[in-house]
C-alpha cells in the first residue's frame, strides 16, 4: 500500500512525550496517518511514543519511526481530521488577523534612512 501524500504545512504545536514534558515543535508535513516535524530541542527517538496537541486542541498521539537531530516523522495510531485540522487553522488566523497579533512589532520593522538629495553624488 502507498503511503498517502504529505501536505507541506507550517504549524506550530506541542510535543508530550510519555515522562509529560512539553515541547514547542514546527510540523513541516502532515497526512492522516503521519507527520514530519522540527524540535526547539533535540527531536524524540525512534520508537518513542508521542502525543501532538494540535491547533483547536486536536490530539494525535503516535510512535516515532525517524529522526535525526531536531527532525522526526511520527506514524499515527488514528487517521487524523484533516478538515478539522484547517478549520482550526483558519479560526487561528482570523483571530490573529483581527486582534493585530500578526503586525510586526516596531522593533522588528526595517526603516530606510532619508537621504538628503543635495548630498547624493551621482556616480
Amino acid at each position: 500500500m502507498a503511503r498517502p501524500q504529505r501536505q507541506p504545512r507550517i504549524i506550530r504545536a506541542r510535543l508530550v512525550h510519555r515522562d509529560g514534558e512539553v515541547q514547542d515543535i514546527v510540523i513541516r508535513n502532515v497526512s492522516e496517518i503521519g507527520l514530519g516535524a522540527s524540535a526547539r530541542g533535540p527531536a524524540p527517538v525512534r520508537g518513542e511514543h508521542v502525543t501532538v496537541v494540535l491547533p483547536g486542541e486536536q490530539e494525535a498521539t503516535g510512535i516515532v519511526r525517524w529522526y535525526g537531530g531536531h527532525t522526526f516523522g511520527m506514524q499515527l495510531d488514528h487517521p487524523l481530521d484533516l478538515e478539522a485540522l484547517g478549520r482550526a487553522l483558519q479560526r487561528q488566523a482570523h483571530v490573529a488577523q483581527v486582534s493585530g497579533e500578526w503586525k510586526v512589532e516596531t522593533r522588528h520593522r526595517v526603516t530606510t534612512p532619508m537621504s538628503d538629495p543635495s548630498r547624493i553624488r551621482r556616480v
